[in-house]
């Protein structure tokens, strides 16, 4: 896969990986979107999934350990050298790229992005080119799979900001604040983990999208929704959603 943005920064400091793991396991259980897959390839054995956004590799792991042939794909070498080392028998390829100009030298038959990568893309020309990846990564009967939060889920915060406190384990708090603006549609995240091991803290900035602005840009793009749920245990989206998960296929 060729693309200009590979000789970058990494996004995350070398030795903050493991808390970023631990928030990543806590928030994005590749499980869950595992199942969700399943519920369109119930027998992932030798099927090519591509993982974009990847990170420390929650989903990639889920997905090889469910048999799936996994390609990971990240702008932080960091996290890419993470993955390969809790990855034992080297199940999970890494490849260091830009999601918003990548070239891909295959094809796949499952395209994931989990929990709100794709609300990262903050710019409209940024979720263009994304979804251009995804076309040009989707094999002819393949489908994308876009895990993101409802967005009335941040309408409601109405410019205030919301925290919300999880344990994890024995001595360890992860707490997270969230603003989001309802008129640029833009969402600040601070994540703070506070472990024996240290306290360590982290942002993401991302703007959302609605289903129906998404709607637009998949066919602008030649690709159609396909299928909308409400959440990993497979309810179609509705107003009570607090998910918006969206398949996506070629349009035909």
């Amino acid at each position: 896969m060729n693309n200009k943005y590979a000789d970058e920064p990494n996004v995350y400091a070398p030795d903050s990986l493991d808390a970023y793991h631990s928030i990543a396991q806590a928030l994005s259980p590749g499980i869950g979107l595992v199942s969700w897959v399943q519920r369109t390839h119930p027998d992932l054995t030798g099927l090519k999934v591509l993982d974009l956004g990847a990170g420390t590799g929650v989903s990639s792991t889920a997905f090889s350990q469910a048999g799936a042939h996994v390609t990971a794909v990240d702008a932080s070498r960091e996290s890419l050298e993470f993955i390969r080392s809790v990855d034992q028998g080297d199940k999970v390829r890494t490849v260091c790229a830009d999601f918003r100009d990548m070239d891909p030298a295959e094809l796949f038959d499952i395209v994931v992005l989990s929990r709100n990568t794709f609300f990262s893309a903050i710019k409209q020309e940024d979720k263009i080119g994304l979804l251009r990846t995804i076309r040009s990564s989707l094999s002819s009967d393949g489908t994308a799979y876009l895990d993101c939060t409802d967005p009335y889920e941040f309408l409601k915060q109405d410019g205030s900001a919301t925290s919300v406190s999880y344990p994890l384990g024995k001595n360890t708090i992860l707490t997270t604040t969230q603003f989001a603006d309802r008129t640029t549609q833009s969402i600040m995240t601070l994540y703070m983990l506070n472990s024996p091991q240290g306290i360590y803290s982290f942002h993401e900035n991302a703007q959302w999208c609605t289903l129906q602005e998404i709607q637009l840009l998949t066919k602008n793009v030649g690709l159609q929704i396909s299928r909308v749920f409400g959440s990993y245990a497979g309810e179609l989206y509705g107003s009570n959603s607090r998910e918006m998960m969206v398949e996506i296929k070629l349009d035909k």
